[in-house]
């Protein structure tokens, strides 16, 4: 994502220092050769963002998520369907550190690219046919492409955003791919000693897009739950009550569990035993609300926070951009 703090920026005249300012760019020669009419456009004395920029960006944040067609499997075995199983509230959290680099194509087009590192876990609460909690624990590296489209006039400036990226998370097959979109729309208040300095302060909206099939395998060993000894032993046994409905597969899946979750309380060594599953995840609402804003010191240097709410989804976003010619 990238909001144009400046881009294609003009305030009113309501300053001499300002007026200068804005001379000075109707009459300075455009150097760089990004984005494409830049020259035209300074000409008409519009302050433009410089071309090409490097932004590290630190983020955060948890959402609610929906889990169905849940199939378990122990020590690589075929997968059992789980459909008995009722799911509490299900909640991802994530943390991410990211580079991202972009270019200004055209005076109103931005592209850019990502790479990072993503660490993320899932707190799972059952609540039928027993109850407990468990929390599984993922991490590996993030690439991804995305491109901008804005404007602005008179410090109001608006913003549409989309991105594709590519997690490659350990215990989870194949790349989880995620798509973004996003609009904001804030206005840029202009230092009038410092033209180039700006706050920015801006609302909007973002939807991230994931609905695929997850597959992986989880170690017991890896796996942190609150399970109760009773319920586990009652299943090991076979004398609770919800077991004699499942069908002949749920049965010998379900024990294998059991049996291994006990021996994880009892601190008994658990030989590499591990659970393969798959399931279908996505977020309890697909869209949630954002609110942000940017301190520019100058056309090098931007500092941005931002929060996102509502839709089961809770983020912040902080970053340092550097900014250059190109």
């Amino acid at each position: 994502m990238i909001i144009p703090a400046a881009l294609l920026a003009q305030s009113k005249p309501d300053s001499t220092i300002r007026q200068k300012y804005i001379d000075s760019i109707k009459h300075s020669n455009y150097p760089y050769t990004f984005p494409a009419w830049g020259k035209r456009v300074v000409k008409k004395g519009i302050d433009m963002p410089l071309p090409a920029g490097v932004m590290v960006n630190y983020f955060t944040g948890s959402q609610l998520i929906n889990i169905s067609d849940l199939q378990v499997g122990f020590n690589d075995g075929p997968l059992v369907p789980l459909n008995f199983i009722k799911f509490g509230e299900v909640k991802a959290n994530f943390q991410s550190v990211s580079t991202r680099f972009d270019l200004w194509a055209l005076p109103f087009f931005n592209v850019y690219g990502i790479v990072g590192e993503t660490f993320a876990s899932t707190n799972v609460n059952i609540t039928s046919p027993i109850n407990f909690s468990s929390t599984a624990k993922f991490k590996g590296p993030t690439t991804g492409l995305g491109v901008s489209l804005g404007g602005a006039m008179y410090g109001i400036f608006g913003i549409i955003d989309a991105n594709q990226t590519w997690s490659f998370l350990d215990k989870i097959d194949g790349a989880i791919h995620t798509r973004s979109y996003s609009g904001r729309f804030g206005h840029a208040i202009n230092f009038k000693s410092h033209p180039d300095r700006n706050i920015t302060f801006w609302v909007g909206t973002s939807g991230i897009f994931i609905g695929r099939t997850t597959t992986g395998t989880i170690q017991f060993s890896d796996l942190n739950t609150n399970a109760a000894k009773p319920d586990l032993e009652a299943i090991k046994d076979e004398t609770a009550a919800w077991y004699q409905t499942l069908t002949p597969a749920q049965k010998i899946v379900t024990k294998q569990i059991a049996e291994k979750l006990l021996d994880k309380i009892n601190g008994l060594d658990l030989q590499n035993a591990s659970i393969s599953y798959s399931l279908i995840k996505r977020a309890t609402s697909n869209w949630s609300m954002l609110a942000g804003g940017q301190y520019q010191l100058n056309h090098h240097w931007q500092f941005r926070s931002e929060g996102g709410f509502l839709g089961g989804r809770k983020s912040l976003l902080i970053s340092v951009n550097y900014r250059f010619g190109l």
